[in-house]
C-alpha cells in the first residue's frame, strides 16, 4: 500500500472531544479552560482550538503571547488567556487582539495599565501568585498589594487570580490542597478590599483528576485532554490517547553477524537478521537515546521491532528480521496501536528517561497532522485528503 506521507501524526478528534467531555464532568460546576500551549502539547493547536470552540468553552489558556496571536489569526475569537509572562514588545498586538495577559509583578501592572490606557483600551488581566512552584507570580504577601495597583490602573481590569501546582501527582500531595487554599483565601481577601475577582483558577490536570475540591471557578486541563497523565492517575481515568505517530519502511538489506550500526557503532549485530531505514529521526521527535538504551521499540505488521543503532537526525533503523513478510512501504508505529500491540508516550519517556509531555511536544514541523473526524471550520492543505480527515502542514 501506497503511504502518503514520509512521517504522520494522526489526531484523534473524537477522543479529544471524549477526553474534554469527561475533564468537564470532572471539574462540576466550575468552567473549562483548556490550556493548548505549545502546538497543543505537538498535537496542532489551530485545529484542537476550533474543536474547543465548537464545544463550548469559556476561555482557552496558551503559553506566550505568539501562541495567542497565531490562534486570533487563525479566526479563534475564543477569550484567550497568556500563561505566561509578556513581554513590553508583545503589547501593541495583545491589546489590538483583546489577549487576557497573566500578571506576575507590580512592575508588569503598572507598565501594563498605562500603555492600554494610552491606547484607549482596557486590558484584560489575571493575578499570579507564586505559592511553591517558585518561577513566575507574586509572592503570597505582595498579592494584595499587586491587586491594588491593579485596581487603580484604569487601563487593567482584573479578571482572575491563579497559581501554579509543582505536584505531578495532583492531590496524592498534600501540598496541592494547601496551596489552593492559600490561592481561594488570597482572593478571599482581595474581594473585602470591595476588588472584584470574577474567576480562581488553579486546577492543572493532575490536580484536577486527582480530586481536587473545592476546584474553584475555573480549571485548566492540559495534557490530560490529549490522554496522557502520570501513570497512577491515568489507570483511574478513561482517557482516550489523541495522538498516534507512524512513518514507513523505505529501505532494509540483511546484514551478518558482528555487523556495527549507526553513528558511534553502538549496536552491533549478534546474528544474521534483516534492517530497516525509517525516514524519521531526532529532528522530527524521535529521541536519540531511543536507539541506544536498549530500550526502544516500533510496531510493524504487529510486532514489536526493536530501534537498533543511535538515532540520527533524519533517520532511524529498526531490526525487522522476525517479521514475516516485512518490506518497503509498510507502516512503522512509534505510538500508538498496531495489532494486539500498544505503545504509549509513556513507554517511550520511560525508555529514554523524560516524560511523555516532551516526547509529543517535540514532534516536528516534518511531521504531517492528519485530524481524524476533523472539525467543520477546519480546511484541507492537502488536494488529496482521505475520507473523514484534515491534514495540516504544521
Amino acid at each position: 500500500m501506497q503511504r502518503r506521507h514520509r512521517a504522520w501524526a494522526e489526531i484523534d478528534l473524537a477522543a479529544f472531544r471524549s477526553n474534554l467531555a469527561a475533564a468537564r464532568k470532572a471539574a462540576g460546576t466550575a468552567e473549562i479552560w483548556p490550556v493548548l500551549k505549545a502546538n497543543a502539547y505537538g498535537h496542532g493547536a489551530k485545529e484542537l482550538a476550533i474543536v474547543c470552540a465548537e464545544e463550548g468553552v469559556q476561555r482557552i489558556g496558551v503559553g506566550d503571547s505568539s501562541e495567542a496571536l497565531e490562534l486570533r489569526e487563525a479566526g479563534i475569537d475564543v477569550p484567550l488567556l497568556v500563561l505566561g509572562a509578556a513581554i513590553e514588545a508583545e503589547l501593541p498586538a495583545l491589546v489590538r487582539y483583546g489577549v487576557e495577559v497573566g500578571v506576575h509583578s507590580e512592575g508588569k501592572a503598572r507598565q501594563f495599565g498605562q500603555y492600554a490606557l494610552a491606547q484607549g483600551a482596557r486590558l484584560g488581566v489575571h493575578l499570579k501568585v507564586d505559592t511553591g512552584m517558585t518561577r513566575l507570580g507574586v509572592m503570597p504577601e505582595a498579592a494584595l498589594r499587586v491587586a491594588k495597583a491593579i485596581a487603580a490602573e484604569p487601563g487593567l481590569e482584573l479578571r482572575g487570580l491563579m497559581t501554579h501546582f509543582p505536584a505531578v501527582d495532583g492531590c496524592h500531595d498534600p501540598q496541592t490542597e494547601l496551596q489552593h487554599l492559600q490561592t481561594l483565601q488570597i482572593a478571599e481577601e482581595i474581594r473585602q478590599l470591595g476588588i472584584p475577582v470574577p474567576a480562581v483558577h488553579s486546577a492543572n490536570s493532575a490536580a484536577l483528576f486527582s480530586g481536587l475540591s473545592p476546584l474553584g471557578d475555573a480549571v485548566r486541563p492540559g495534557i490530560a485532554l490529549f490522554g496522557i497523565l502520570p501513570p497512577a492517575l491515568a489507570a483511574q481515568t478513561s482517557l482516550q490517547p489523541v495522538l498516534s505517530l507512524h512513518t514507513q519502511l523505505i529501505f532494509h538489506k540483511d546484514i551478518p553477524p558482528g555487523r556495527a550500526v549507526g553513528y558511534g557503532g553502538v549496536w552491533t549485530a549478534h546474528r544474521g537478521t534483516r534492517l530497516a531505514t525509517l525516514p524519521i529521526g531526532y529532528a522530527d521527535g524521535i529521541p536519540y537515546r531511543l536507539g541506544t538504551s536498549g530500550r526502544g521499540a516500533v510496531l510493524v505488521r504487529g510486532r514489536r521491532c526493536p530501534v537498533v543503532g543511535a538515532v540520527s537526525m533524519d533517520y532511524c533503523t529498526i531490526d525487522v528480521g522476525h517479521v514475516d513478510g516485512a518490506m518497503v512501504g509498510d507502516t512503522a508505529t512509534f505510538i500508538g496501536r498496531d495489532g494486539q500491540e500498544t505503545i504509549g508516550a509513556q513507554e517511550i519517556a520511560d525508555a529514554v528517561g523524560t516524560i511523555p509531555y516532551e516526547i509529543t511536544c517535540s514532534i516536528g514541523s516534518r511531521v504531517r497532522r492528519v485530524f481524524r473526524d476533523a472539525p467543520k471550520k477546519a480546511a484541507s492543505t492537502d488536494p488529496t485528503p482521505q475520507p473523514g480527515a484534515v491534514t495540516s502542514p504544521d
